[in-house]
């Protein structure tokens, strides 16, 4: 039987999955209860999906979705969902999305690819998929990731140590991110992740808060510290371009209690796998060629310790997916849909 609750702090036991963070989700919530009225709808038997009705948006959202491949259960709490959206004068669904871009969000349209799921990699089985499709739902955006073995990047690239050479010769900092880095810049990071990524479909800005309930130390400790970077202005001392990369450590199946740490587990690694997570430069500073410097500077160290590199969860117009273009490459496919239901 599917029941419909209004959510109040805190989440019943029922809501839970195995092995997801009570903490965080706990906490998330709370946040994110104070500009959205949010609904629970479950059958407490392996059903859950939860709407987001944001204070100041005409579009509503759905997310946190565990289902049983069943059309019925689907249908019927996605008609709630809509009608709830209606009466709150919502003209769109879109999801799957955890209340915003920095939580978990979209499908994964590709089976099975070789690498299986990397960390916070949407995989759900292809049923999702095709129960959207059926209850009227395309898709919206478009994403993909794109893995490439080391001996398919050309020789040419081995000459982007001409680039970091250059590099030293413009007006910007190289540093390298690592816990103390991050420790030092933190306040800095909040800002340059709004700026670098705000223009992005479905984003939403969060608080500082909400921010480091995933970017923290902890995150940091995950990083590689050989490829990931923040490019700072020697004048304004302003952080101006980032890169977060760490190493796929999907196959040491670390608990949620027991989150990776780069210097600790990079060489418990079989085959080494570098995650290409987040790039991206200041709006102010797009047309200064920063965006080639990182790439530079990560495929430099990336061949010196890595056999593959995987461009993670990617808009297709992405600069980083046309650095691949010419390459061999495997890709998976991901989607964020939407339902119009009511036509302005």
């Amino acid at each position: 039987m599917l029941t419909q609750t209004l959510y109040q702090h805190p989440l019943p036991d029922s809501f839970f999955r195995p092995n997801e963070d009570r903490a965080y989700l706990t906490a998330l919530f709370q946040l994110e209860a104070e500009r959205n009225e949010v609904i629970l709808y479950t059958n407490e038997s392996g059903f859950r999906l939860v709407g987001m009705f944001s204070h100041n948006s005409e579009e509503a959202l759905f997310g946190f979705w565990e289902t049983p491949n069943d059309l019925a259960i689907n249908g019927q709490a996605f008609a709630q969902l809509r009608a709830d959206a209606q009466v709150r004068g919502r003209t769109t669904l879109v999801g799957p999305i955890n209340f915003n871009t920095f939580h978990a969000y979209r499908l994964r349209l590709t089976a099975s690819p070789s690498w299986g799921q990397f960390d916070r990699e949407p995989a759900q089985p292809v049923y999702y998929q095709t129960i959207l499709e059926t209850l009227g739902f395309s898709v919206r955006s478009r994403f993909a990731s794109r893995m490439i073995h080391s001996e398919d990047i050309p020789f040419a690239y081995e000459l982007k140590e001409q680039l970091l050479a250059s590099l030293a010769q413009m007006p910007f900092d190289v540093i390298p991110l690592n816990p103390d880095t991050w420790r030092e810049h933190e306040s800095e990071l909040f800002e340059l992740v709004h700026q670098v990524f705000s223009a992005n479909p479905a984003y939403r800005p969060i608080s500082n808060e909400q921010f480091r309930l995933l970017y923290n130390e902890q995150y940091a400790q995950k990083l590689c510290p050989h490829t990931s970077v923040l490019f700072r202005d020697r004048a304004t001392r302003q952080l101006v371009a980032m890169s977060f990369c760490h190493p796929n450590y999907a196959e040491l199946n670390l608990p949620p209690n027991d989150p990776p740490v780069c210097t600790r587990d990079f060489e418990r690694l079989g085959r080494k796998v570098l995650l290409v997570r987040s790039v991206g430069v200041h709006p102010a500073y797009r047309k200064m060629g920063l965006m080639s410097f990182l790439g530079a500077y990560g495929m430099v160290h990336f061949r010196e310790r890595y056999a593959d590199v995987i461009f993670c969860l990617m808009r297709l117009d992405n600069f980083s997916m046309h650095f691949s273009d010419r390459m061999a490459y495997e890709q998976a496919d991901y989607g964020l849909f939407e339902k119009v239901i009511v036509s302005k």
